[in-house]
């Protein structure tokens, strides 16, 4: 009646299916959790399919024991197979349950077959007492898991919404430069921007190519404009960034690069310009103290100094005065610039600490007074090539 060349693998099958499911309902595979339910399941099944070959493959059994044999086997596989159904369709909650139900169907199926071959005679009524008894149990269990208390559902907690930071009031102006798609020519201007937090920073393409501004160091996440096209503008709102320095570049174009400096809200670039307070003089007092100074020379920086290739920044870049003189700067130029004392060696700067007028912008004027003689040179910190040298006699 039986193969066992068919009934080996079947029972192999079966048997890895089985403990497929109950690994993964035990959740020790809980990274493929899913798919260890499906290919279990799947494993069980077809290991059924080659039981029920073996069973039947010379045919229908004809002796009472075979028939019996095959009938509890059949009654195991389909009561089985309506059971693992259920498991899935109702997700049987953990591995205990699992072992529950497999007991509920084992025990007496391992019981009516050892009736069958050993006592016949009882079978029938160990037929009724084993398969009633799972049928009360199954429905018991059932039953339970209906009326049984649920564990009560954690409500997720809502993750605040991130507070739209206020529209900036106060918008600062930059400009990606025409020609910046060709390399070494200027890009950004002025580099770098300075903005106070929660100012508006607004930049043009002025090219007529499509470019991008986009926090270097972490590749876009500060803040990244997208492309913007020939003509458009993109505004940044500088609430939602800390104070500091930001290195940004033009996705399509990384050669260009560019700083955008975040001071502290409310010291905008025209306090910081000298506003209504004078820099502190070298001798302790404001510039020119209470003395009145010997004579005062106007320097100015020049409209377009922020292009390195504008020739002249400082008029005049050598300044010749006396000590108790002032030197006045006024930022003629359109964009920020600093007159800060010290050398730039190559390309880096090295302030001395003797002055520093702080950004200035468009308009604003710093004023000096040399009560030393010497050689005093100084820069502009934010564009490190504009150079200048006041002589004191």
């Amino acid at each position: 009646m039986t193969d066992w060349d068919l009934l080996t693998p079947g029972i192999g099958l079966t048997t890895i299916g089985i403990v497929g499911v109950g690994i993964s309902l035990a959740g020790i595979a809980k990274t493929f959790i899913d798919g260890m339910h499906a290919v279990s399941l799947l494993t069980m099944f077809i290991g059924m399919i080659f039981l029920a070959s073996g069973i039947f493959k010379d045919g229908f059994p004809s002796s009472g024991k075979a028939k019996s044999g095959t009938f509890i086997t059949l009654g195991f596989l389909v009561t089985f197979g309506v059971a693992a159904a259920v498991t899935v369709s109702t997700q049987v909650p953990s591995i205990f349950a699992y072992i529950g139900l497999m007991t509920i169907i084992g025990i007496p199926g391992a019981m009516l077959a050892f009736v069958s071959y050993k006592k016949p005679e009882y079978l029938k009524a160990a037929a009724v007492i084993f398969i009633g008894g799972s049928i009360v149990a199954g429905a018991t269990f059932y039953a339970f898991g209906l009326v049984a208390p649920k564990a009560p559902v954690e409500e997720e907690e809502e993750t605040p919404t991130p507070e739209t930071p206020p529209a900036p009031t106060n918008i600062v102006k930059a400009t990606i430069l025409a020609g910046a798609s060709s390399q070494d020519n200027p890009d950004y201007d002025p580099d770098p921007v300075v903005a106070a937090k929660g100012d508006g920073v607004e930049w043009t393409n002025a090219d007529n190519t499509p470019h991008t501004v986009t926090s270097k160091a972490d590749d876009g996440a500060a803040f990244d404009s997208g492309v913007i096209a020939a003509g458009k503008t993109w505004v940044l709102n500088t609430a939602t960034l800390d104070v500091g320095e930001y290195e940004y570049y033009c996705t399509l174009h990384p050669f260009m690069t560019a700083f955008l400096q975040v001071t502290e809200a409310g010291q905008s670039t025209g306090e910081q310009a000298g506003g209504t307070e004078a820099p502190t003089n070298s001798t302790g007092g404001a510039p020119g103290g209470e003395a009145t100074p010997a004579t005062v020379t106007p320097v100015s920086i020049v409209v377009g100094s922020s292009a390195p290739t504008n020739g002249q920044f400082y008029d005049p870049d050598v300044v010749e005065t006396t000590v108790g003189s002032m030197v006045v700067w006024t930022n003629d130029d359109s964009t920020f610039h600093t007159v800060t004392s010290g050398v730039v060696e190559g390309n880096t700067p090295a302030p001395d600490g003797v002055f520093d007028s702080k950004i200035m912008k468009g308009g604003a004027e710093f004023n000096w007074v040399f009560e030393e003689t010497g050689e005093y040179n100084y820069y502009c910190s934010l564009h490190p090539y504009m150079t200048g040298k006041v002589i004191v006699n």
